[in-house]
């Protein structure tokens, strides 16, 4: 199929697969509390990627990787830097021919590439388990261009700025958390792209 459906159930599934039993979270076998790592860490995502609006509606699935590092400021403060990549696939964003209505104006088909700053905050809802709702905003590298400008320039570089849910669980394996962001929507400004992102997220904190 052209257009795929935005797996959600199979990424549930592989997130509670790696999610340790709840009755034991509270100690490990030695008796004393784990305590919940936070300061510096390091963090490798994966997942989907998508586009909307454009003249072909969405993008097919594509795959998504982010790699990133951060600071827990506090217990529910975190700040972080990412890279991320993902592909336009198959959604015209530029129109199409007019004798055609076929053939895009510019590339149908182009890499998407984020460098980002992010913060989020971490709202503790059971032991070890967090909602973590968070803001993005950075430079976006698009080849090819997908669009022009008004001078009529290929866009290849422009701002964005999204918002992110997720969650995320202290694992009993000391320094490894892991999580899922349900949904980052971002939205790249003057190619004037919204991008959907979806991915598991593994993050190891010194």
């Amino acid at each position: 199929m052209r257009k795929l459906v935005i797996p959600f159930l199979a990424v549930s599934a592989a997130l509670l697969a790696v999610l340790p039993a709840p009755a034991s979270a509270a100690t490990p076998p030695e008796g004393a509390p784990l305590k919940v790592r936070r300061g510096f860490f390091t963090e490798t995502d994966i997942g989907a990627f998508n586009t909307f609006g454009g003249d072909d509606v969405y993008s097919n699935l594509q795959v998504y990787l982010q790699l990133g590092i951060g600071y827990d400021i506090t217990e529910n403060i975190e700040l972080g830097l990412h890279v991320g990549i993902g592909a336009n696939a198959a959604n015209c964003h530029a129109g199409k021919d007019a004798r055609t209505m076929t053939i895009c104006n510019a590339s149908d088909n182009f890499t998407v590439t984020f460098v980002d700053l992010s913060f989020a905050y971490l709202f503790r809802v059971a032991e070890r388990l967090y909602v973590a709702p968070k803001l993005v905003g950075g430079m976006t590298f698009l080849d090819p261009a997908p669009v022009t400008n008004e001078a009529g320039n290929p866009v290849t570089l422009a701002p964005n700025g999204g918002l992110a849910i997720g969650v995320e669980y202290a694992t009993n394996v000391d320094h490894f958390t892991v999580g899922l962001d349900v949904v980052l929507v971002r939205w790249i400004f003057i190619a004037n792209i919204s991008t959907h992102q979806y991915y598991l997220r593994v993050k190891y904190t010194f």
